[in-house]
């Protein structure tokens, strides 16, 4: 694969200052990932840790959740591919309308119908993201918030250092920041598909339609081309 054409677009359109912010993002969540497979053997063991993988078995056991920042996720493995050893599945912890929800000490943390499903990140054995794709309501329950409305929770997804877990937190806040633009698409793809049904009701928990949009990527083709729109700008601004 090559990177991203809407994400090189998407920078090329970008201000000197949206293109610093995103390559700060890009290479922390670099930094991140090389430090944790080299502690732990890759990030997929930082949450596993050597136990057996079950099909749709959530790792670590109890999820990892920011309770400040309402942001959580969670990986587990149950579908058959190529590529795919497993899954991120991201959550914000908010309202029907996407407002913040504050998780309050010795409540429960998880109910039906919140927090409210993002979007997943498919990974390979070693680790690398190798897609992005979005689930239909039933898969996962919570609220339903259209795609400006999810994108707005997105925006304020971020993990902090939580223990034990510090560098793969530092990766996935990284790594959503750097997506940004692919991660909007995604999510219009995903509401344009649904928006073909006469019945929303119905099609959001339609069993015959799981995932609703998939977009494959190259997390290192993409970063390497962020760095080189970086090394354009300088070199850019030292001919004018």
């Amino acid at each position: 694969m090559t990177a991203s054409t809407h994400l090189r677009r998407n920078w090329r359109a970008a201000s000197d200052t949206q293109i610093a912010r995103v390559l700060r993002s890009a290479r922390a969540s670099v930094l991140a990932f090389v430090t944790v497979t080299a502690e732990r053997g890759s990030l997929i063991q930082s949450w596993i840790a050597n136990r057996e993988v079950l099909e749709f078995e959530h790792y670590p056991p109890d999820d990892l959740v920011d309770t400040q920042r309402g942001s959580q996720f969670y990986y587990h493995s149950h579908r058959d591919g190529d590529q795919e050893h497993g899954h991120l599945h991201l959550f914000w912890h908010g309202t029907a309308t996407g407002r913040r929800r504050y998780l309050k000490p010795g409540k429960p943390r998880w109910n039906r119908t919140e927090p409210t499903h993002l979007f997943a990140i498919s990974l390979d054995a070693r680790g690398l993201p190798v897609g992005l794709f979005t689930v239909n309501q039933w898969v996962t329950d919570g609220h339903w918030l259209d795609a400006a409305t999810t994108m707005a929770c997105v925006d304020r997804f971020a993990m902090g250092e939580i223990e034990g877990h510090e560098q793969s937190c530092r990766w996935l806040t990284g790594f959503v920041r750097l997506y940004r633009p692919l991660i909007h698409e995604l999510l219009v793809q995903r509401d344009k598909r649904l928006a073909r049904r006469s019945n929303l009701a119905q099609a959001l928990q339609d069993r015959d339609l799981e995932v609703l949009s998939l977009i494959p990527l190259d997390w290192i083709a993409d970063t390497d081309a962020l760095e080189a729109e970086s090394v354009r700008r300088q070199l850019t601004r030292q001919r004018g």
